[in-house]
């Protein structure tokens, strides 16, 4: 394994939930197999999480877990405390670019010294949340749907911007561009469930046996 699993946890999706999506947009039974467990695999430590999401941004997935596997060696537990003590030249070495270090650090310090606290940041509406973690020089608004899904658990979450999400759309609209059109008619007809359709869509994306007709 790639990933500490202490870091993980899987979350059996309820089944009526996905068929709730179904019965809104019927092609998605192409991809999802209702009688089968689906799983969500989340990341309940919210520092974690936006770590994840930071070193992340623009990168394979290739890339991504060969620098979280030496991140993990590295460090050996990822917390604020820790990241903030190892030497920059040693992120650098496993991969991290230095813009994203610099981030990670002030994120990190902020957290110490107690001036943020993703804890509490939690409970704020969703407006608020992408304000303040935004406001950091680096931090764009995936970094933040990453956090909302994966580790607030955020209902409502659609990372328009994510290649794979576009992706998704494109294949299960059947769609050779986005536009407007086709971004509103989903944010109306899975309004309240925009973060489970994301995590479909996703699926959908890595899905090579599909082919658009």
């Amino acid at each position: 394994m790639l990933f500490k699993k202490t870091y993980f946890k899987y979350i059996l999706v309820d089944p009526e939930l996905i068929q709730n999506l179904i019965n809104i947009k019927s092609e998605i039974k192409n991809f999802v197999d209702v009688n089968k467990p689906f799983y969500f695999r989340v990341m309940p430590d919210h520092y974690v999480c936006l770590i994840h999401s930071i070193i992340s941004q623009q990168i394979s997935s290739k890339i991504l877990n060969s620098i979280w596997e030496k991140l993990n060696k590295t460090v050996k537990k990822i917390t604020p405390k820790n990241m903030l003590k190892i030497n920059s030249e040693k992120l650098k070495n496993i991969g991290i670019p230095l813009r994203k270090i610099v981030l990670i650090k002030e994120i990190s310090k902020d957290i110490v010294i107690k001036k943020l606290s993703l804890d509490k940041l939690k409970k704020s509406n969703d407006k608020t949340i992408y304000e303040i973690l935004t406001s950091y020089k680096g931090m764009g608004k995936w970094t933040v749907d990453m956090l909302m899904i994966f580790s607030y658990y955020k209902k409502n979450i659609l990372p328009i911007n994510d290649f794979g999400i576009k992706n998704g759309i494109k294949k299960l609209y059947c769609a050779k561009e986005l536009n407007n059109s086709i971004i509103n008619k989903i944010k109306s007809d899975f309004n309240n469930n925009l973060s489970l359709l994301s995590l479909i869509l996703w699926k959908i994306s890595n899905d090579s046996s599909y082919e658009k007709k």
